[in-house]
């Protein structure tokens, strides 16, 4: 906002402060002035207005403020003449819509002469940015600038059948606006109307089949006060923004729409002449303005320090605020009409430190407090990503958003749609971590970065009984490329099954749950058939884990194996055994046999160690050292090898002890799984 001192100074009794003092408090009032220039010969000071004061976007409202930051009252330098308003116009109005138009004045000047402005008034445009164009659209301009006042002047003798209409437009109706653009206009557009169609986009632009030229000899002004969210929506749909708009979208004052039009109409006359023949204000709805329940207290409890009540009120009448007095010392604050930004007691306060100055309000830290405890869940989730980060995967971070291909990858998963999405890229939730791990791991191997280790921990929302998604952690992660730790000495190794299960194993470790875990085949369609496990303890399954289907690798145009893991995380953190027990090392020798068998393929090595191990109570550990197939095996069989490890902590087994168990171990694996001993 443009602010010319001098007309600055005839609104406000400050002669003596200069451009440099009022510039100073206006910015420690909340008004940043960013600078000062000489536009015609004169100092005038740009303004920097927040969206929230639009009763600011003029000289009178900046004029309101130093008023009451220097502690005077503000003067109108002009006087209108008394006017009676009625409800007949020479010129037909009816408002169709007045939730969206609550209020639209209508004067009627005729016999004016268009021509250029006085250099006064050219002058003064100029000085706050705005070109002049005719005296009679630049009278409408000058109280814009002067008041914050929107208005429009139509050609009266250009309006079809002598009367306009504040009414929705109809779909696909068509108005030419002032910048010669044909514009289409929806259903929820306001507009304003003669017997042929639209002659203004309310609030937003005028039409140029009702401009005022130099063969105008009558004008109707128009005055009105917009709903601010109309006026928002059909200037960001159509991608307009005027000087109107601006201040409409940030709200004018309902109570100022005659004030503006009676100094209007003044300055018509007085420069191009003419004269009024009829006025009419119909104010059909409303506009309340909020009383605000107020504590002076709260001034010193919120901004420190010691704030008297005097100073309080005093403040907040200076800037236009009533106060009656409530039970129990609290304040009844009734808001200017102007002011739809304050609502609440904070607001009150913020106003309170503005007519202060925020420069003379001390510094004054809150007392420190212990930072809380964080809760057991934080706790699990860092010591659950420390873990992972020490295995070489770095976390990742992607959108809840993703759109319907990307959460579709692994087929199989439905997930909810959102009802108002951005775009299609952000149009679904997704219900798998996977997906995003995976295309952010394709987009890497396609710009030849072939190895990725990568988890992330974060929300899925997957469906519910009750119709909504339902939120639930997982914890993911995938393999690609090279082991992390490989050295030159060991030639170059790609990650494989068995580095996935090695972090499968440390994140249960971790948790106190690998003893309890079992690692069965899995039946995952994103996962190879013959290359996935499902990890279950106590009867849950925590998740799965195994190399991507050539499928869904093909659809990502990945040419390496991906290993990939998916964990209920709400199943992995709340099962938890914080009991950690320690055995001593054994003192005595331990004994080592090896069992070779001869097994049906589809035979589990798993359940094998898992009955190995539950034998006998002396077997401390079983497990599987060889995995071999053809040659002397039979096709659909497979050779299995364990490492059995026997000992008591408090004597040596002997050999007799040692064969007995041996041999009750090879019993059982040949009576309960058909194994044939090698």
């Amino acid at each position: 906002m443009k602010l010319p001192l001098s007309w600055l100074k005839e609104w406000v009794p400050v002669a003596a402060a200069g451009g440099e003092e009022i510039a100073h408090r206006l910015t420690f009032a909340g008004l940043e002035v960013e600078g000062i220039a000489n536009v015609e010969g004169e100092p005038v000071l740009e303004v920097n207005v927040t969206p929230n004061r639009g009763d600011c976007l003029s000289v009178r409202g900046l004029a309101r403020e130093i008023a009451a930051l220097h502690g005077v009252s503000l003067k109108t330098p002009w006087k209108s003449a008394a006017r009676k308003t009625s409800t007949r116009s020479a010129v037909g109005v009816a408002v169709a819509r007045p939730k969206s138009c609550p209020r639209y004045a209508l004067a009627v000047v005729e016999g004016v002469s268009v021509g250029p402005s006085p250099a006064w008034l050219a002058r003064r445009l100029a000085q706050t940015g705005v070109r002049s164009v005719n005296n009679v659209v630049d009278v409408t301009n000058y109280v814009l600038m002067e008041l914050g006042q929107p208005l429009h002047a139509f050609d009266r003798a250009k309006l079809k059948g002598g009367k306009i209409a504040v009414r929705n437009a109809k779909d696909g109706e068509v108005l030419r606006t002032l910048d010669g653009i044909d514009r289409k206009l929806e259903a929820q557009d306001l507009v304003i109307a003669d017997a042929d169609g639209p002659v203004a986009l309310a609030g937003v632009m005028g039409g140029a089949g009702t401009e005022v030229d130099a063969s105008t000899s009558s004008v109707a002004l128009e005055c009105a006060y917009f709903d601010p969210s109309v006026v928002r929506r059909a200037a960001r749909r159509l991608g307009i923004q005027s000087e109107s708009s601006y201040r409409f979208e940030r709200g004018v004052d309902p109570e100022d729409v005659p004030v503006a039009l009676r100094r209007a109409v003044d300055l018509l006359v007085e420069v191009a002449g003419g004269r009024e023949i009829s006025t009419v204000d119909l104010y059909r709805e409303k506009v309340r303005s909020a009383t605000v329940r107020f504590r002076p207290a709260e001034v010193s409890e919120v901004l420190g320090g010691v704030w008297k009540e005097a100073e309080i009120r005093s403040s907040l009448t200076g800037l236009g605020f009533s106060i009656k007095a409530g039970a129990k010392g609290e304040w009844r604050v009734g808001v200017p009409s102007r002011r739809r930004d304050v609502s609440r007691s904070v607001d009150l306060i913020e106003e309170v430190a503005r007519a202060r100055g925020l420069d003379r309000i001390g510094e004054k830290f809150p007392a420190l407090a212990d930072a809380p405890e964080g809760g057991t869940d934080l706790s699990q989730e860092r010591r659950a990503r420390a873990l992972l980060a020490d295995l070489g995967l770095q976390e990742t971070v992607h959108y809840s958003f993703t759109s319907p291909e990307t959460a579709g990858l692994l087929g199989g998963r439905s997930f909810a749609t959102l009802a108002n999405p951005l775009g299609r890229d952000d149009s679904v939730l997704r219900a798998s971590l996977l997906p995003s791990l995976l295309t952010t791991a394709a987009h890497h191997a396609r710009h030849k970065m072939e190895t990725f280790r990568a988890f992330e921990l974060r929300t899925v929302f997957e469906e519910s009984p009750a119709g909504k998604p339902a939120e639930r952690k997982k914890l993911a992660g995938v393999l690609m490329g090279r082991r992390l730790l490989s050295h030159w000495s060991d030639g170059v190794r790609e990650s494989d099954f068995y580095d996935l299960k090695g972090v499968i194993e440390r994140i249960l470790d971790e948790f106190g749950l690998l003893d309890a875990a079992v690692f069965e085949r899995g039946s995952e369609s994103h996962l190879h058939p013959g290359q996935q496990a499902r990890v279950t303890v106590d009867g849950r399954t925590l998740g799965a884990f195994g190399v991507l289907h050539p499928d869904v690798l093909a659809r990502l145009d990945v040419k390496k194996s991906l290993h990939v893991f998916e964990l209920d995380w709400p199943g992995v953190a709340g099962m938890e055994r914080a009991e950690r027990r320690y055995r001593e090392f054994p003192r005595t020798p331990m004994v080592e046999r090896d069992l070779a068998v001869v097994v049906e393929e589809g035979t589990e090595a798993g359940a094998l160690v898992r009955f190995i191990r539950r034998q006998d109570h002396v077997i401390t550990d079983a497990r599987v050292f060889d995995l071999y197939r053809g040659g002397q095996i039979a096709a659909g069989k497979k050779s299995l090898a364990f490492s059995i490890r026997m000992g008591r902590p408090d004597r040596t087994l002997t050999d007799p002890e040692i064969n007995e168990v041996f041999q009750k171990v090879v019993q059982g694996v040949c009576r309960e799984f058909g194994a044939e001993i090698r």
